[in-house]
């Protein structure tokens, strides 16, 4: 039975631009696909564009092609990747630059997707009804309507297939749909139909295996991570998925890093919210339904996977302007790191307070004593901390009133002694941007492949 061959070269924006390299070489890929985004990517993407139009996209798929791509042609191999962030088609113009520069023209044929950019949509929706609330606080849109920064549609695979199917070898979307980026190429190798349910959720079941890069290999093996070997030279995860949706999950041939049924499992769970209905732009993809087995060294095959009707409503991703904030930190040592870092933190709120300024909140942690779990007595292996790490964070409305808090800061040189200077620099005042889940009808999306 025919299979097609799918690597998950990039996990996150700032992933390691070697990998995807090494993957095209060494993985015997028909596949290449890239992960780029998060909700704060999208911010972050957008606040660039705004300063600069020709930008908005991550522009570390520029090195990883420069390196990766005279062999991706060699070897035919395609390329799938969400790097156009909120500038798709500066992106791909970018990405054919590169690919004349290396003398590959004829070779390639970049697309974009484009038509996941709301935000300027957003009005007019909403004048025809379309809620656009908060999913997770029911907040109306309308407290926010006025601070929005970006607000991109969660799209799928129809625009990707429709630019494969065009020819073309590289593909890069906006917010495509995190296992869209490799159900896409599935659907087009095999001609899976837009209503083949259980075809579908077992393509975005190989799509969740891979989406996070060598998380699934190792990278974030919570079950035995002193267990995965040679964690310095993580291989990145392979797909092999036959017509039938059989997946085999294996990683980067020669690599360190781990596959088995564990580290498989643990990347099936992650961020799935309900298992029975996890859902995405092109199908409700049956978590319970599949079996998950060791198939051989490093080798995990995934099969059996059901799904059901795709939702009406498309997710978006949205942000908005929500103030201002700083952050920084200090060390306390010992004796008594503890008392001195709480001290500290005393002063400092006794001076901002009697200044009258309009902070919203310090946030605080005592790095060392439950930041992460939240216990605040102090844990030990022996005796007494021997230094901790106060962090403070603060928030305002008003850039001036932040920054005069962030000058009392400095005051905390006069605090409890034993404390190094600011570790983090002088408090830094950036724009806030905050996040706003909420839905839109399918059918008032509509996405578009445009070749460069």
């Amino acid at each position: 039975m025919a299979t097609v061959r799918i690597g998950g070269g990039l996990g996150y924006w700032g992933d390691d631009t070697a990998a995807p390299g090494r993957l095209v070489r060494e993985g015997q890929l028909d596949y290449l696909v890239m992960d780029f985004l998060a909700e704060v990517t999208m911010s972050i993407l957008q606040k660039q564009k705004q300063r600069d139009p020709t930008t908005g996209f991550a522009t570390d798929v520029l090195a990883i092609l420069r390196d990766a791509l005279p062999d991706a042609v060699r070897l035919g191999t395609k390329i799938v990747c969400n790097a156009g962030g909120v500038n798709p088609v500066a992106c791909a113009e970018q990405v054919r630059q590169i690919a004349d520069d290396l003398g590959l023209s004829d070779a390639v044929k970049v697309a974009a997707i484009v038509g996941d950019d709301l935000l300027d949509r957003l009005p007019r929706l909403r004048a025809n009804g379309v809620s656009l609330a908060n999913t997770e606080t029911g907040e109306e849109y309308e407290t926010v309507a006025d601070r929005l920064a970006c607000a991109n549609a969660y799209v799928g695979a129809e625009s990707v297939v429709a630019a494969l199917d065009s020819g073309a070898t590289i593909v890069i979307g906006g917010r495509l749909a995190d296992p869209t980026l490799t159900l896409a190429p599935l659907m087009h190798s095999f001609g899976w139909k837009p209503d083949d349910w259980d075809l579908l959720a077992a393509g975005v079941v190989a799509g969740h295996l891979v989406e996070c890069g060598a998380h699934v290999t190792g990278g974030n093996h919570q079950a035995a991570w002193q267990s995965v070997p040679d964690m310095g030279d993580l291989g990145f995860p392979i797909v092999e998925v036959d017509e039938s949706g059989r997946i085999l999950l294996s990683k980067t041939p020669g690599s360190g890093g781990l596959v088995d049924r564990e580290t498989a499992v643990e990347q099936l769970l992650y961020e799935i919210g309900d298992p029975s209905a996890y859902l995405t732009p092109d199908v409700a993809a049956d978590w319970t339904s599949f079996t998950v087995r060791e198939a051989g060294q490093d080798v995990v095959e995934i099969d059996g996977a059901k799904g059901n009707p795709r939702p009406d409503t498309l997710k978006v991703s949205a942000a908005y302007v929500d103030g201002y904030s700083a952050s920084t930190m200090f060390v306390y040592s010992a004796p008594n790191a503890v008392g001195r870092a709480q001290k500290a933190l005393e002063i400092l709120t006794y001076r901002i307070d009697r200044l009258g300024l309009q902070i919203d909140a310090i946030h605080h942690d005592v790095i060392g004593t439950g930041a992460v779990h939240g216990c605040r007595t102090p844990q030990t292996w022996s005796g007494e901390l021997c230094e901790v790490v106060l962090r403070v964070a603060m928030k305002s409305k008003s850039r001036t009133d932040l920054q005069r808090a962030v000058t009392e800061v400095a005051t905390l040189f006069h605090g409890p002694p034993g404390k190094t200077n600011l570790i983090a620099g002088r408090p830094r005042i950036s724009e806030t941007l905050s996040y706003w889940p909420t839905l839109v009808p399918r059918e008032l999306v509509a996405t578009e492949v445009v070749f460069v």
